[in-house]
């Protein structure tokens, strides 16, 4: 079921679990295809509209979730029900958005939302136009004592969530990023063991799957990365196969490359931008395929 909200881009469906997927939308003018959007831990979707506004000048319209348990959608916070939540959300959401379409969309997605959309294209959930990747969460830093209480949260409480402890002023150089993020109410800092343990499955399925993947692939990421951890990008990246596939690494860029203080913001979404028009004008010529390694 949708429920759209008149005169707004905001509508919401119901997973069979009963728990309530919100999601926005900002269309395109005689869009040219779609892309659907996947948020970070602890933020949610109305973090992207500047993000989607690129998006709409290139003639793509945008959707973009809030995953369970964070914004306005229903559930714990920082939390999920079982394993593949996320992924089982993020098909009902992306594919009622191709049907409404009329398109296969790309698919964008940030830090864990980045993982989550690296698993459902590499896993083979939907048929994805192409695959964008933000700052992708991975591989993540765990000392051995966090693992340690993992392992012990797993066992007694596995849905409980908890403080992240991630350090929320390395989100940007941009220090009105920062308060903004600080004063955001649909925020939160929590997660719970599941999602963690969520979070490395989807990991090692990423790394294994990798070499079979056959969509172009943009993947834009952090180098000064304090929230994950940028070899993850890199070792995935090297298990792609010699497919259409693009990499920017940002050496100095803090962990929200797309959210980073001038010019640097800029850059990252003009790398954006060159790399969609050239996918688009790609397609309008089959057979034509790329390798590309670019550092920024």
């Amino acid at each position: 079921m949708t429920v759209m909200h008149e005169g707004s881009n905001e509508g919401f469906l119901h997973a069979p679990d009963g728990v309530t997927l919100f999601y926005r939308e900002w269309p395109a003018v005689n869009p040219r295809g779609a892309v659907f959007i996947a948020h970070g831990l602890g933020e949610h979707s109305g973090r992207y509209a500047e993000l989607a506004g690129v998006f709409n000048a290139l003639g793509l319209s945008v959707r973009a979730q809030d995953h369970r348990g964070h914004g306005r959608s229903g559930g714990a916070r920082g939390s999920i029900a079982q394993a593949g939540d996320f992924l089982r959300d993020m098909k009902q959401l992306f594919d009622h958005f191709a049907l409404a379409q009329h398109s296969t969309p790309f698919l964008f997605g940030h830090s864990m939302g980045g993982l989550i959309a690296a698993r459902f294209a590499t896993g083979g959930f939907s048929p994805v136009r192409g695959l964008m990747l933000s700052s992708p969460a991975l591989a993540i830093y765990l000392s051995r004592f966090q693992r340690l209480l993992l392992s012990v949260g797993s066992a007694l409480a596995p849905g409980l969530a908890v403080a992240t402890g991630l350090p929320s002023n390395q989100l940007s150089h941009d220090e009105a990023i920062q308060s903004i993020a600080a004063g955001d109410v649909l925020n939160h800092r929590k997660v719970a063991p599941r999602v963690v343990r969520f979070m490395l499955d989807a990991i090692e399925h990423c790394m294994a799957d990798a070499p079979a993947l056959r969509m172009p692939v943009l993947l834009q990421f952090a180098g000064d990365d304090a929230l994950v951890d940028p070899a993850g990008s890199e070792a995935f990246y090297a298990r792609l196969p010699q497919i259409d596939k693009t990499r920017h690494r940002y050496e100095h860029a803090y962990h929200e490359i797309f959210n980073e203080a001038q010019p640097l913001r800029g850059q990252v979404q003009q790398d954006l931008r060159e790399w969609i028009e050239a996918r688009l004008e790609a397609e309008m010529q089959p057979g034509i395929r790329s390798t590309e390694v670019k550092a920024g």
